[in-house]
């Protein structure tokens, strides 16, 4: 009986891992990390900034984000301003024609249907190539990672997911969106 109930266990605390939640919301620049207002003063970026706050699945986050060529970008830090990742929201039809191939074969492997809602491209590096990065076109394509929110029907109800994924469609992760906790009746 006790192996019963911590294999139930286990399977519980894994399955609820498997979900994806996030709350963002605006910060004020005095809420941010002295090592985060510091990393994008060396950008030096000619856009405005704007900070976020983003609690999820896996803890709290700051972000900082603005537009640069047509594209909005998300430098993302932990709660102590230390540099997480550089992201790139980006259009389907910028991607080269063998990376779509290969993101919508993994696709179709896991999904009877879907549609991709957003696209994003994301670095995940050392400081000093983040600056370079963030500063640049991103024309280094080393370490890129493909996060891709996708309207997905795996059985019989269609949910949203969140995949990520490398230019050779290999899958890193799969998180479902977990339930929208709604307190108000909607009619």
């Amino acid at each position: 009986m006790k192996c019963f109930v911590i294999i139930y266990f286990a399977v519980v605390v894994t399955s609820f891992s498997q979900q994806k939640f996030e709350k963002e919301y605006k910060i004020k620049l005095n809420e941010v990390p002295l090592k985060a207002k510091s990393f994008i003063n060396k950008c030096d970026f000619d856009a405005r900034i704007k900070w976020y706050a983003e609690e999820s699945q896996d803890g709290k986050t700051i972000e900082a984000k603005f537009c640069k060529d047509r594209h909005v970008y998300s430098i993302e830090f932990d709660e102590k301003g230390n540099l997480l990742d550089v992201e790139r929201k980006i259009k389907w039809r910028e991607l080269a024609v063998k990376r779509q191939q290969a993101i919508k074969k993994t696709l179709n492997n896991h999904f009877k249907k879907y549609k991709i809602k957003k696209i994003q491209e994301q670095w995940l590096t050392e400081q000093e190539s983040c600056i370079g990065l963030a500063k640049e076109n991103l024309n280094s394509r080393e370490k890129v990672l493909y996060e891709i929110v996708i309207k997905g029907k795996k059985n019989a109800t269609t949910e949203l997911f969140e995949i990520l994924m490398t230019g050779d469609g290999t899958l890193i992760k799969e998180l479902e969106f977990a339930p929208q906790n709604n307190d108000n009746l909607e009619f």
